[in-house]
């Protein structure tokens, strides 16, 4: 019976198993006192010592019992204290040592998504490394993978193994690790590297782009506002729609039980941030619009009463009650034990000089969202356009001082206006220069 210290084993960092139920354990230990222990653990001798390659819950399990001074049995033999049977595999057969550790561990209930991922990648790239070393093999493909793990090789089987081959390449990422489940993971996966993608667009566009007579700026409003105010003393601007944050915690929500996973604030969306960035934005506002102006402004319920007096203060009238923008294809439930589903949201009408409309439209607007966005509080380019058919002629120029991701560019220059566009944050920034650049595809059109 080969014995070796229990401190002796080395144990891989890169092992598949990370996490150990403690519950699973101590079953495992009662197993061991009462039946022995059924099987060795399994080790592989390196230039470093002896390298664990089966059999970590037994060797855990036996370590906690010799703590609390339990002996065991192996073969009907006592093993001393502190010692643990082994049987040694063979130290040139590097993938036989991997297999023989994979099978006992996708034989497992309790692994982890995480570390699930894991074993089904280092058993596709085993059964690669495997067909490898015979010339007639074909290449291991995916499908092969799924038909051993599950039976079956179609479509859904296929990516599910597909999904785990990716994720696993990138569980070293924090945001990717903390995802409750494969599935999720993935959709976090993606909309990482559309948010580097896109970081990536803006930092080589640079912070200022032109295009048909458009602008579009990656800074924050309220410098560039003040300087506008200072070139253009008589006003600049006929319409300013826009959807600055609101104040109410956004930053610091939860992922809304699973439905908005990826989906980021990136801002600092505390009330009193809300506050001090309003009471400049609002006077500024006034300054930066001609004689006669329009202004829509997105907020929250909590903040229509508040950000009225502030406009009010700043020589704007405010129409007394908020527009109600109606979102039918929302998703966000704030207490999903609770409900209900959350559909709306507020924007407050402002006018300067006694600005006529175009036309009389209701004050309840619906509109679905035209694509999925990381930007959490991305508007349809449909709603920005119901908007500004009330206020604009063509020629106007329309300011959106926190644009995220640019659905105001395409609204805008859909009336044959001029739009000003200003964004902070460079991941939306660069959905606005993609926006900017593809306005060729769009059809100017007044009469609609």
């Amino acid at each position: 019976m080969p014995l070796i210290p229990t401190t002796a084993v080395i144990i891989s960092p890169e092992r598949q198993r990370q996490e150990f139920d403690p519950v699973a354990l101590t079953t495992l230990a009662n197993s061991i006192i009462s039946l022995g222990l059924m099987h060795s653990i399994v080790l592989r001798e390196t230039e470093k010592g002896y390298v664990l390659v089966a059999g970590e819950r037994r060797l855990r399990a036996i370590e906690e019992l010799n703590m609390l001074g339990q002996t065991i049995e192996y073969n009907e033999q006592e093993v001393p204290m502190g010692q643990i049977p082994f049987s040694l595999i063979g130290a040139d057969s590097e993938l036989l040592a991997e297999e023989a550790e994979l099978d006992e561990n996708l034989k497992r209930t309790d692994l982890t998504w995480q570390e699930l991922a894991n074993a089904h990648t280092r058993l596709h790239k085993l059964r690669a490394a495997q067909k490898e070393q015979s010339p007639t093999a074909l290449p291991q493909t995916v499908a092969d993978t799924a038909l051993e793990l599950m039976g079956r090789s179609d479509g859904a089987y296929q990516n599910k193994i597909r999904k785990e081959l990716i994720v696993a390449q990138h569980l070293d990422k924090p945001e990717v690790q903390k995802a409750k489940t494969m599935d999720e993971a993935f959709k976090v996966l993606k909309k990482l590297e559309t948010r580097e993608r896109n970081c990536a667009l803006a930092a080589d566009t640079g912070a200022a782009l032109r295009v048909s007579n458009h602008e579009l700026y990656n800074e924050k409003c309220l410098p560039w506002m003040e300087a506008r105010v200072a070139e253009n003393p008589e006003g600049l601007v006929d319409v300013i729609c826009t959807d600055p944050p609101y104040g109410m915690g956004a930053d610091k929500f939860n992922d809304g039980a699973g439905r908005l996973t990826g989906t980021t604030h990136d801002y600092d969306d505390s009330y009193e941030n809300w506050q001090a960035l309003m009471r400049t934005w609002c006077p500024l506002s006034y300054k930066i619009c001609t004689a006669q102006a329009h202004a829509y402004v997105f907020c929250d319920i909590e903040r229509f009463a508040e950000l009225k007096a502030m406009m009010q203060e700043a020589g704007w009238y405010v129409f007394r009650t908020p527009f109600v923008y109606v979102k039918p294809d929302a998703s966000r439930v704030p207490l999903p034990d609770k409900g209900p589903r959350r559909q709306f949201e507020l924007l407050l009408y402002a006018i300067k000089g006694g600005k006529l409309v175009t036309r009389i439209y209701p004050d309840v607007i619906t509109a679905t969202a035209d694509r999925h966005s990381t930007h959490g509080a991305c508007k349809p380019v449909s709603l920005f356009k119901n908007l500004l058919q009330r206020s604009v002629i063509p020629g106007n120029v329309v300011l959106d001082t926190f644009a995220g991701t640019g659905p105001v560019i395409p609204a805008a220059h859909y009336f044959n206006c001029r739009v000003i566009a200003i964004e902070a944050v460079p991941e939306s920034y660069a959905e606005c220069v993609e926006r900017l650049k593809g306005l060729d595809a769009i059809t100017h059109n007044w009469e609609e």
